[in-house]
């Protein structure tokens, strides 16, 4: 039976799927319940930069008293309670998830907040912290390095007063990820995650108001990530684990195969319960025998573009499409 341990941000883990930050994973008892799926580890449901300023009253520069609608929006989302209540879930949560990895995780937008409060999270017993950094560029003003700046920024200051290895969640807009990711690696950064799938923005016309679109993945959005882990391994100096799309162990092997160290699932869950997670560990094993491969780094990079005698291929969609036939 094939061995599917490998290690992540220096930890140990069983096999290399990890449960993604989400309301599955919001509390002990849902901790528990990946644990006994199965799961590699799991990243506990972010606590949002909104919910760390309700703790101070503001929202940005905004006084919630002053302003109830933004309280009221904070309780309708689910993310009014703030940091100490996130640290107590870390504590019941390490509990439930025994020698299982728990990674908390902040969703962030600016850094001055997260300095001080990540001692806090390592205090409260989390094996290591996943920043979920989404800075949006409001007008032409600002410059794409200026963004880049302030995420790297957020690493480097976080990562000087904590002990915990860092991942970092990123989007896939930016100007050119193998310098941002480089950055992020020599700013304290152990491993990035390609990518965040942000909420789907969306218009109801009956109503003249904003929605949300589709929020779970389906199983053919994982081929940007899958494009940018196989550049990406081999050329920079931190890990890379997967996400976005993942459904099935096949999917799972092409982003090891690609160099990617672990993967993330989330809407596979969703959809089908805890259960798919024990189905899924269980198919990767089998489908690892049927390929003749006795552990994960035998497969690891093989297909990565620093593997391949024709890079390019890896580098411009016309020869993919050149490839298969596609107009």
């Amino acid at each position: 039976m094939a061995d599917l341990s490998t290690t992540y941000l220096g930890l140990d883990l069983g096999n290399p799927v990890i449960v993604a930050a989400s309301g599955l994973s919001a509390d002990a008892e849902a901790v528990q319940k990946a644990v006994e799926h199965g799961a590699g580890a799991v990243v506990l449901k972010s606590l949002f930069e909104e919910q760390l300023r309700s703790d101070m009253s503001e929202v940005g520069d905004l006084d919630m008293g002053a302003h109830p609608e933004a309280a009221a929006f904070l309780e309708e989302m689910g993310l009014y309670g703030g940091s100490n209540e996130y640290l107590e879930t870390i504590r019941k949560a390490k509990a439930a998830a025994g020698a299982v990895p728990l990674i908390a995780s902040v969703n962030c937008i600016k850094g001055e907040l997260w300095v001080d409060f990540a001692e806090q999270i390592e205090a409260a017993g989390a094996d290591a912290l996943e920043l979920n950094i989404a800075p949006f560029p409001a007008s032409a003003g600002i410059e794409s390095k200026e963004v880049e700046d302030s995420v790297v920024s957020i690493v480097r200051n976080v990562s000087v007063r904590t002990k915990l290895p860092i991942a970092v969640k990123l989007g896939q807009n930016y100007t050119n990820l193998f310098s941002l990711t480089e950055r992020l690696s020599g700013a304290g950064a152990k491993a990035v995650v390609l990518f965040n799938r942000f909420y789907r923005f969306d218009f109801d016309l009956d109503n003249m108001n904003l929605k949300a679109g589709p929020f779970r993945s389906s199983r053919d959005e994982y081929h940007e990530s899958l494009r940018w882990v196989s550049n990406l391994y081999g050329a920079v100096s931190c890990q890379l684990c997967g996400g976005t799309g993942i459904h099935s162990a096949e999917t799972a092997l092409k982003f090891i195969a690609g160099g990617a160290q672990t993967v993330q699932v989330c809407s596979m869950l969703y959809s089908g319960g805890w259960k798919v997670l024990s189905n899924l560990i269980l198919d990767l094993s089998e489908r690892m025998d049927a390929l003749g491969l006795a552990s994960l780094d035998q497969l690891r990079g093989k297909l990565a573009r620093r593997s391949a005698s024709q890079k390019d291929r890896y580098e411009r969609l016309q020869y993919i499409k050149a490839l298969t036939g596609l107009s």
